[in-house]
Order: structure tokens, then C-alpha cells, then sequence
């Protein structure tokens, strides 16, 4: 398991970090770490819920709709 923190992410897909933390305040995106009070997260895991997401903002989906779907 890779461990990532949100601003890795970020530049690894070209989006912005707020974005990112905004999925992880609405409790999209979890973490698996945290060291120094920065929060790490699986990379492999995550990449797989952002695919998710994206698929299901496209079919029109609200964030709200999505978080139901993820748990």
C-alpha cells in the first residue's frame, strides 16, 4: 500500500487540493494515516473512488447520491 497525502494527489492528477479536501470533508475520500497531523491516504484505494466519482458525476449524480452509493 502507498500512502499519499491529499496534496501528492493533487498534483499526481492535475486537480486542485480543495477539491480533493472537499471530497474528504464530505466523507468521500477517507484516510488510512496520519503523521504530524497530515492525513495519508491509500493512493491505489483513493484513485479508485475518484474514478467512481467522476463516473457517477457524469451520469449526473449529486455528491450527496454519490456518498450513499460509496458506503
Amino acid at each position: 500500500m502507498t500512502k499519499i497525502s491529499l496534496g501528492e494527489l493533487a498534483i499526481e492528477l492535475g486537480t486542485s487540493k480543495s477539491k480533493l479536501h472537499y471530497f474528504y470533508t464530505l466523507g468521500l475520500i477517507t484516510p488510512t494515516d496520519t503523521i504530524s497531523k497530515m492525513n495519508l491516504f491509500d493512493k491505489e484505494k483513493t484513485l479508485e473512488i475518484l474514478k467512481k466519482i467522476d463516473k457517477l458525476k457524469v451520469k449526473g449524480k449529486t455528491l450527496e447520491d454519490i456518498k450513499e452509493e460509496l458506503k
